[in-house]
């Protein structure tokens, strides 16, 4: 009797005992995913570094919570270009670090005053630390990319030296380039395009290995066979800035193409399996 009439006033406070308890959905933690370029030794006249994130950070405020530091620790001022506004891409999972140009170009006053900011055979650190998300949650512990310096990088790309392995027809292997040095990671995922016998664009999924040193494409369907292009946009860099149409520090009346932008077309061919060899 007790029971129906606790039952009954639950009902009538409009208090109905719920069927089950409310899921709560929390996001997930920020971390680093990683830092590109991805290799452990790094050219003198580094340009361009990227951060990657698992969830959307917020972007305002950050470059205070980055830091180069140097062997002994020390946090090393004025390396990074601290910009009005930081270079995060549309989902906001990806933040770009600008080493400062004017340092790492010859001739400026920065680098007449400063030189460059790393010293080839010097160890470097990256620390990540601090950064939160849209959702205001705080990176758990500092993430710390440690680099040797190299050499500075004064050989453009050059479209010539690449290795490009085209795959048969009627399989989906993938189209595969492989580059003498490391190449900018961006320029590998949007500076490449594979177009058809019509010249249309195929649709397949692009990956980037072994330190941003080889490039491969998967089309969605199978190849037929014809001979295809390799479209390259001539702004496709490495690290150090360098790209198809020159270098990043080059004297003046030194570049290859006209325009920036323009394209190279690299033909290719995608044939039969030769009996046997399968």
């Amino acid at each position: 009797m007790i029971l129906l009439l606790s039952a009954a006033l639950l009902l009538l406070a409009g208090c109905e005992k719920p069927s089950s308890s409310p899921q709560v959905t929390e996001s997930p933690l920020p971390e680093v995913l990683a830092v590109y370029p991805s290799a452990d030794t790094l050219p003198e006249n580094l340009l361009r570094m990227y951060v990657e994130f698992a969830t959307p950070m917020k972007t305002t405020g950050n470059l205070s919570r980055i830091q180069l530091k140097d062997a002994q620790g020390q946090v090393l001022n004025g390396v990074l270009f601290d910009n009005v506004y930081e270079l995060w891409d549309p989902d906001q999972r990806q933040l770009t670090l600008l080493f400062d140009p004017g340092r790492v170009k010859t001739g400026l006053q920065a680098h007449d005053a400063l030189g460059r900011a790393l010293t080839p055979g010097a160890t470097y650190q990256l620390q990540v630390a601090g950064l939160e998300d849209i959702y205001h949650q705080s990176l758990t512990e500092p993430f710390i990319k440690s680099f040797v310096a190299g050499p500075p990088d004064t050989v453009a790309p050059n479209f010539e030296h690449w290795q490009i392995a085209a795959p048969h027809s009627q399989t989906q292997n993938p189209l595969r380039v492989t580059f003498p040095g490391t190449v900018d990671r961006m320029s590998l995922l949007h500076r490449l395009v594979v177009c058809d016998t019509a010249l249309q664009p195929i649709l397949g999924t692009v990956s980037v290995q072994q330190h941003e040193t080889v490039w491969q494409f998967v089309p969605d369907s199978p190849w037929p066979s014809g001979t295809y292009t390799l479209n390259v946009n001539t702004r496709l860099e490495d690290p150090a800035g360098n790209n198809l149409n020159g270098l990043f520090d080059h004297p003046t009346g030194s570049l290859r193409y006209a325009q920036e932008g323009e394209t190279v077309s690299i033909p290719f061919t995608v044939g039969t399996v030769e009996a046997g060899k399968w």
